[in-house]
């Protein structure tokens, strides 16, 4: 495993230049130790729900419980029949008052609320935190609950987390470690991004799972407290470890750069799955075939590549306005709708 990079006092514009533009996650020590969230997180587990609970609107969030087993991991179940956790919706009242019970257990079960968005729930909380970084249109969303763990899995967004009480580790993998990490199936995972089979990366079987070597190997590893956040680019797998006992609150921003003229999404994900579902019944040296088309169709041509084309007789190699992208469009809806 290795060292990530480290900074502090970092501005927004520094941040743009410094960070986003490096492709590598980033741990800003102290970038939101001056929330009020952050002190209440300091004076313990009272203080913190309490603060917490003026700001609740009564909205029911979504709230998850796993067996209180070495990996406390929201993931799989063994032989993938299913997930290692239960899933109900419940106030953070009722929330609240289960953490502050299972505070007083030796070895609780690993409860959490998951990625609610503030404004929706706690209206007030984010304009009282507010993370110095970024726009307010980015909208933050909260995970509250005792210790507990997120096996390696990915998002396709940029990814700000901010740790307001609590400690978390995670363990930070590039894109290119995938085959690595068992994968399980991206249309059947515990999120809405595919997730490794694995509770642990650090604890699984070699002999079972000899890759995984290979991928700490390559792993970049960091442990926040309150105040300390981390970014994470798009597509970098995570696995993130909630450490305290009792509380752990974290905040974190998603956001997405800028899509195509007239799209509300560029679906990513949605084409990956369409290429997998294309391909997966061809002969593997067709397969092959596809893959090198792939690399100079989707990833390579681009400038010089490109110089043999006057630049107004592009394209799809070139700028698309609104018209031609919409008429692309149509074109492949019409062609995934034929039997």
């Amino acid at each position: 495993m290795q060292a990530i990079k480290e900074l502090a006092g970092l501005t927004r514009q520094g941040f743009e230049q410094e960070v986003l533009q490096d492709y590598r996650p980033v741990v800003m020590r102290g970038l939101v130790s001056d929330w009020p969230l952050v002190a209440q997180g300091r004076a313990g587990l009272e203080a913190c729900l309490q603060y917490l609970m003026a700001f609740d609107g009564g909205k029911p969030v979504d709230a998850v419980l796993a067996r209180p087993d070495p990996a406390r991991a929201f993931g799989y179940r063994p032989g993938l029949s299913g997930f290692s956790f239960v899933h109900d919706k419940r106030p953070y009242a009722a929330l609240f008052e289960q953490l502050w019970r299972y505070s007083h257990f030796p070895d609780p079960p690993a409860l959490a609320a998951q990625s609610a968005l503030v404004a929706e729930v706690l209206p007030g909380l984010e304009q009282a935190n507010a993370c110095p970084l970024l726009d307010a249109a980015v909208r933050p969303r909260i995970w509250i609950g005792n210790r507990a763990s997120v096996p390696a899995h990915f998002d396709d967004s940029h990814n700000i987390a901010c740790v307001a009480a609590g400690r978390r580790r995670f363990t930070l993998l590039p894109p290119q470690c995938a085959p690595l990490l068992y994968m399980g199936p991206p249309d059947h995972a515990p999120t809405p991004a595919p997730m490794s089979v694995l509770p642990n990366l650090q604890t699984a079987d070699a002999e079972r799972f000899p890759l995984v070597r290979q991928a700490l190997e390559q792993a970049l590893v960091a442990e926040l407290g309150p105040g300390d956040a981390l970014y994470i680019p798009p597509l970098w797998f995570h696995q993130v470890e909630a450490l305290a006992p009792d509380l752990n609150i974290l905040m974190n921003y998603w956001w997405r750069d800028a899509p195509a003229a007239q799209r509300k999404d560029d679906l990513h994900l949605a084409a990956m799955r369409l290429a997998m579902l294309a391909f997966r019944h061809l002969p593997d040296g067709e397969r092959e075939g596809w893959r090198a088309l792939f690399e100079h169709y989707v990833f390579g041509a681009r400038g010089e590549s490109l110089a043999h084309i006057p630049a107004d007789q592009r394209h799809m190699f070139g700028e698309l306005d609104v018209k031609a992208d919409a008429a692309i469009r149509k074109d492949l809806i019409a062609q995934l709708g034929k039997p």
